[in-house]
């Protein structure tokens, strides 16, 4: 039989017969070829090489763990706040490289999209998608989404039909019981590579946590009755705990913060209460009461808050943004008691007024050399801001939504090398990492927590390297003060690791703006309006507590320094 060789094949033999196959060029393609190798394991992590990134050693270790030991399927369940993101994006990056890995599909809470999407890009140069309709998850090779919208059919069926190679399920927990829509959807999807991200696989019952692992590796911790007769005394009470940790110690890496021994830095905070001018308060009040009689006036079945809202804060905030969206409510004619004439006068009340928390800001800039960067919710404000910030001499950097990437990009440059103070909407509150400043001033808080945890989050984080001081500034007298009270002396935010506000506040249940907003716009009385908010803050309280006793339950039974004997 004859061989027949491809043409290229031949052109190689002649090289090698001739002797004109260069002998360190093959060394070094073979080197190359074996250093990449599937086959050859895991020896090192590719990715740091070409990269900029740098690892901790315990995320060195997680991922080293994960890709030589677990064969990329895992539960990273270290605790809160010590990079369990990254060291997903790493193994992925990892898998991208050695070409393991095409189609990826990445499940989030919706609040968190944005985020993974610029942490991937920014960090690991991993571009993905954020899938808007059903036909994304087909068209991108790289998908992120949140978990509720990817459930939904028809993205649920499109997602079921893929054959994906690696799936990232970041808050894993909402997976726990297998009875539910979230897990049946996740055990349904076709994968490779899973890994599984959360700080609590243990919610309230020891079958939370059968159920993860099951979604894993089916068997790993045999049949429920096995699982319930060998480790469990009963839903809460594990038994076996050395054995239980060894099964799990073959799909779960976990570290404590003890274990780490970073040095986190500190934290410290300032609330400042701002007295507003007679004129101010004033508008507040009439603005208030205008609200309220609105809010009235909507059907009981079709009251749309979040206008209302909108135009509350903005009162707080500046008050000329506050008329501004009067106006266009106005002109709709949409609204019940709100009419032209109405506004017009509360336009004339803030003609030259400059709301005193604008003159506070400006009294905590002074005398500071540091870069700072300053929040605030509303375009308005934040050329109100900028106005008054370079008037005092200070570079005014503006960073908000409207910005593409490029241009995000040179602002963020121009305030890292020029200082000054960087004017932020909440669009510098998601995804981009600004350690290199360490003042943060809130002018406004959002009423929604996580949301001003995402902005700490900026410059408070693993490779800050200075104690970060944080200023929220609050005009008395407003339910903008009521929320900082709810935020800092019941949920007490501000001393909490980063990542355990998002487990409280999801616990407490959907819509916490709303339900301050819906205190505020119902109450007939000042003190109808504070006993509403002290329920509120007895509710933040337990949900506190409960979150407490949950971290004890998955350090008992996850860490490997826990006491057996407590059991």
């Amino acid at each position: 039989m004859e061989t027949v060789f491809h043409p290229q094949g031949e052109a190689v033999l002649k090289a090698l017969a001739s002797g004109g196959f260069d002998a360190k060029e093959w060394f070094d393609l073979r080197s190359a070829a074996e250093r990449l190798s599937s086959q050859d394991g895991f020896e090192r992590l590719v990715c740091l090489e070409t990269l900029g990134v740098q690892l901790f050693p315990h995320q060195e270790r997680a991922v080293l763990r994960v890709l030589r030991e677990m064969r990329g399927r895992a539960v990273l369940a270290d605790e809160v706040g010590l990079g369990k993101t990254i060291e997903a994006g790493v193994i992925l990056k990892e898998y991208l490289l050695r070409s393991l890995v095409h189609r990826v599909l990445i499940l989030t809470p919706a609040s968190l999209v944005t985020q993974w999407r610029d942490e991937l890009r920014e960090k690991l140069q991993i571009e993905v998608a954020v899938a808007q309709s059903p036909s994304d998850f087909e068209r991108a090779p790289r998908v992120v989404a949140s978990l509720d919208t990817a459930k939904r059919s028809p993205s649920c069926q499109v997602i079921q039909r893929i054959g994906w190679d690696m799936v990232i399920v970041d808050e894993a927990h909402r997976l726990k019981n297998s009875r539910t829509v979230n897990w049946k959807f996740v055990n349904g999807i076709q994968k490779k590579y899973l890994l599984l991200l959360t700080a609590t696989p243990v919610q309230n019952d020891l079958r939370e946590l059968y159920n993860l692992v099951t979604l894993l590796k089916p068997g790993q911790l045999k049949t429920f009755a096995q699982f319930k007769q060998a480790y469990m005394l009963d839903r809460r009470s594990p038994k076996n705990v050395r054995g239980l940790r060894e099964a799990l110690s073959e799909v779960m890496v976990r570290t404590s913060r003890r274990e780490t021994a970073i040095p986190f830095p500190a934290r410290r905070v300032r609330s400042v209460a701002v007295r507003m001018g007679e004129r101010e308060r004033e508008f507040y009040q009439r603005v208030l009461s205008l609200l309220r009689r609105v809010y009235r006036a909507m059907p009981k079945d079709a009251k749309n808050l979040l206008p209302l809202i909108l135009v509350m804060r903005e009162s707080a905030s500046h008050p000329a943004a506050a008329v501004a969206t009067l106006e266009g409510m106005a002109g709709k004619g949409r609204w019940d008691g709100l009419t032209p004439g109405a506004v017009a006068e509360l336009r004339g009340m803030v003609e030259g007024l400059v709301p005193a928390k604008l003159g506070r800001l400006l009294d905590e800039l002074e005398g500071q050399g540091e870069p700072c960067i300053v929040f605030t919710e509303f375009r308005a404000t934040q050329e109100a801001i900028a106005e008054a910030v370079e008037q005092a001499g200070f570079p005014a950097h503006l960073f908000h939504g409207q910005l593409g990437p490029g241009e995000r990009d040179r602002v963020v440059d121009a305030f890292r090398r020029r200082g000054g103070v960087l004017i932020s909407t909440e669009a510098g509150g998601e995804g981009r990492n600004l350690q290199f400043c360490r003042r943060l001033i809130n002018y406004d808080l959002p009423w929604n927590p996580m949301r001003v945890e995402q902005r700490i989050g900026r410059v408070h984080r693993l490779g800050q390297e200075h104690p970060v001081d944080i200023v929220n500034l609050v005009a008395e007298e407003t339910v903008d003060a009521h929320v900082l009270y709810l935020l800092e002396k019941k949920l007490d935010m501000f001393h909490k690791v980063i990542g355990e506000i998002d487990a409280i506040v999801t616990s407490l249940g959907h819509g916490f703006e709303q339900r301050v907003g819906d205190a505020a716009l119902a109450s007939g009385t000042d003190g109808e309006f504070l006993a509403r908010i002290d329920a509120m803050g007895r509710e933040i309280e337990e949900a506190c507590r409960a979150y407490q006793r949950v971290r004890r339950l998955n350090a008992q039974l996850l860490d490997g320094a826990a006491d057996e004997a407590a059991f």
